[in-house]
């Protein structure tokens, strides 16, 4: 399978790296700028073009991936529909309810493939937990604690506008991945402060079934401070744990004894894009469609709302 990556950033690195390791070949590359250092670093022997409407037009590439900053992407699946050529969009879907409903039409029309990168469903702790029995859900507590990403060219993650803030980039990580264990939120009401580029929000989410959740995201971390994340899934028959700074990857106790795991080798990253390349070559539905992309977006942008109001908010509100 041949691929084709937009952009030479952060994501696209990522990304880059997960395909090094698979059985494609990237083959061509769109770039605004050089992109010599990114075909050097992965030894890719890729053509580049300047966009991707030019590099799928020029290009035969059988899929599309898509690293650029939020605010392009209705523009790149644009590009990958008119082609006919199946693409794999990072998160977030987009920045406004608006651009993500417009991507999910391109796509139905076009009868393409389209994945969404919402990575923590692939994250072998976050499905762990979401597969042991824990009964009745409760309450849960997620939280994506790391410094400010400085690595967008021209700041772009510091305008809401274009990334959507922290709630849309960050806290919908877990926003999405609470959704999709317990199912659809009846209501959010949210917090947060921003001061320059810094952002730091809670969301606290009533589910449909009663359970609780609640979100925390920062973006005002000190640099010092490693990239962070926890969760907390509780039930009347038990509790889930889970932390990144727990070297082992599975642990659990019982009455009797305690049994470990260590941590896989193959990233969520790379286990995401095997997923979306089999649904390519087999036909199957990918786990994330932008349908199911845009109901996170959704929630997230419930959230930013209701900081903005500061009162709750229901997700149906958003858009109206």
């Amino acid at each position: 399978m041949e691929i084709g990556i937009v952009g030479t950033g952060f994501m696209a690195h990522t990304h880059a790296r997960a395909y090094a390791a698979m059985d494609v070949e990237v083959v061509a590359v769109a770039s605004r700028g050089t992109a010599t250092s990114f075909l050097e670093a992965f030894g890719f022997d890729a053509e580049v073009y300047p966009d991707s409407e030019t590099l799928c037009r020029s290009a035969d590439i059988d899929v599309l991936d898509i690293c650029t900053p939020t605010h392009t992407h209705l523009e790149e699946v644009q590009a990958a529909a008119t082609a006919g050529i199946d693409c794999f969009l990072e998160k977030p879907i987009a920045p406004t309810l608006q651009d993500a409903q417009q991507i999910t039409a391109l796509v139905e029309s076009a009868g393409i493939t389209c994945m969404v990168g919402h990575v923590v469903r692939f994250d072998d702790g976050y499905r762990k937990a979401r597969q042991l029995e824990i009964g009745k859900p409760g309450v849960a507590r997620a939280r994506r604690l790391a410094p400010f990403p400085d690595w967008g060219a021209g700041e772009w993650f510091a305008d809401p506008e274009r990334s959507g803030g922290v709630f849309v980039d960050l806290a919908i990580h877990d926003l999405d991945y609470l959704r999709w264990c317990w199912g659809p939120v009846e209501r959010v009401f949210a917090r947060h402060h921003r001061e320059n580029h810094t952002e730091h929000g809670f969301a606290t989410l009533r589910f449909e079934t009663g359970a609780v959740g609640s979100v925390e995201a920062s973006w005002a971390q000190p640099e010092s401070r490693p990239f962070t994340t926890t969760l907390e899934l509780a039930g009347d028959a038990g509790l889930v744990e889970h932390t990144t700074n727990d070297p082992v990857g599975y642990r659990q106790w019982t009455e009797q004894d305690a049994v470990t795991e260590p941590a896989l080798e193959v990233t969520p990253y790379r286990r995401e894009l095997e997923h979306f390349v089999d649904c390519v070559r087999t036909g199957a539905t990918p786990a994330v469609t932008p349908r199911a992309a845009t109901a996170s977006l959704r929630l997230a942008l419930a959230a930013r709302l209701s900081a903005e109001r500061g009162e709750p908010v229901t997700p149906a509100e958003v858009g109206t």
